[in-house]
């Protein structure tokens, strides 16, 4: 498990969550960039990530580029929605990126302003991590300003 501190919440990353991360780490040239969407609950004033989804037949990808598909995204939001009864939501999306320390790019900028503006939220911010070969960028959007989480 994993915390950071963001500001107005602590997120909890639980250790299901880091392992399915860790487990597309771009270590080798050929390795394609991959990612999916965060799930989770929100309890005690605290983000929980419960879950985050693996890529699908549908995403597109390359050594430098993600593009996860919307649909099949839905599909997953929808479902776990249904069957928490209303707990799990959308919280944000992950990647990965072939850096040992990882930055957003403009690309992943314009994705996680879209995700804030043109989704139907639960919350008032989006997650967005990014996992490098070596570390990890974990970051929330309010609408305003991307801010790094500061790890606890």
């Amino acid at each position: 498990m994993e915390r950071y501190k963001l500001p107005g919440f602590e997120l909890i990353l639980q250790p299901n969550v880091l392992r399915i991360m860790e487990s597309f780490i771009q270590d080798d040239n050929k390795k394609h960039e991959s990612g999916g969407i965060l799930l989770g609950q929100i309890k005690d004033g605290k983000i929980y990530v419960q879950k985050a989804s693996t890529p699908c037949k549908f995403d597109r990808s390359g050594r430098y580029y993600f593009h996860r598909d919307k649909d099949a995204a839905q599909i997953i939001i929808d479902f776990e929605f249904a069957n928490s009864g209303g707990s799990v939501i959308y919280l944000g999306e992950w990647h990965t990126h072939p850096e040992a320390v990882p930055t957003p790019s403009s690309q992943d900028r314009r994705m996680i302003k879209g995700q804030y503006n043109n989704g139907t939220l639960n919350v008032p911010f989006v997650l967005m991590i990014i996992q490098g070969t070596s570390d990890r960028f974990v970051s929330s959007f309010d609408g305003d300003s991307i801010s790094l989480g500061k790890l606890i």
